[in-house]
């Protein structure tokens, strides 16, 4: 159920080098993991090097963001997507290609929008990511038609206060802004940081099909 997780690959954002990341899931039981650095692939290597040692499954993926705006999370279905996503990251990043609001045609790849930019239309490898806190929006009945859609999203960012602190200062750096004068859109919520799997299902009780969906994506 941990679609979306940033090591320090992610620059100015993540705090977590990858091997403490796969270790504070480890010491969870957590079993499947999502490494989604942000317009980047480049600490897939050394993810599959410590899923080796600790045998959760890895699952790589990328975080697209847009002059710092989340549009989506890519997660690899198989192999080839990595070169989907890739390619993609490269064109943005190596030859300034736009980044369009939604996701281009993948093959291989699920693509999971923030409540945030829900697209008008969803295919059928795209999902919307409810986190915890979005939870008492889906009484709305523009929410309840899109149940179907719906996953799990708990993203990782941090792991103490101290490296949520260490967080803001990187936000603050990349904005080129004081730390007094960082905006909600800029900073990471509070609640990104790994707890029990069995804690996020009994958060989602009321939606089971939406915890079963995740997994069965997973």
């Amino acid at each position: 159920m941990f679609l979306n997780c940033h090591s320090f690959h992610s620059l100015r954002y993540g705090t977590l080098s990858i091997k403490e990341m796969v270790k504070q899931a480890s010491d969870l039981g957590i079993k499947e993991l999502v490494l989604t650095d942000i317009n980047t692939v480049t600490g897939i290597y050394d993810f599959k090097i410590e899923w080796e040692r600790s045998g959760i499954k890895p699952v790589a993926g990328v975080e697209v963001r847009k002059e710092g705006k989340l549009l989506y999370i890519a997660v690899v279905k198989e192999f080839s997507g990595i070169g989907e996503v890739n390619k993609l990251i490269t064109d943005h990043n190596c030859d300034d290609k736009e980044l369009s609001e939604t996701a281009p045609e993948f093959k291989n790849v699920f693509i999971v929008y923030p409540m945030s930019n829900i697209p008008t239309e969803l295919k059928e490898n795209e999902f919307i990511g409810i986190r915890i806190e979005e939870l008492n929006f889906l009484i709305r009945p523009e929410y309840q038609k899109l149940l179907s859609k719906m996953l799990v999203l708990h993203p990782v960012t941090f792991s103490t206060n101290e490296e949520y602190e260490l967080h803001k200062i990187l936000r603050a750096i990349d904005n080129n802004t004081l730390l007094s004068k960082l905006t909600k859109r800029e900073v990471c919520r509070k609640s990104e940081y790994f707890v029990s799997e069995q804690a996020v299902a009994e958060a989602f009780e009321r939606y089971p099909e939406m915890v079963k969906r995740t997994k069965e994506m997973l």
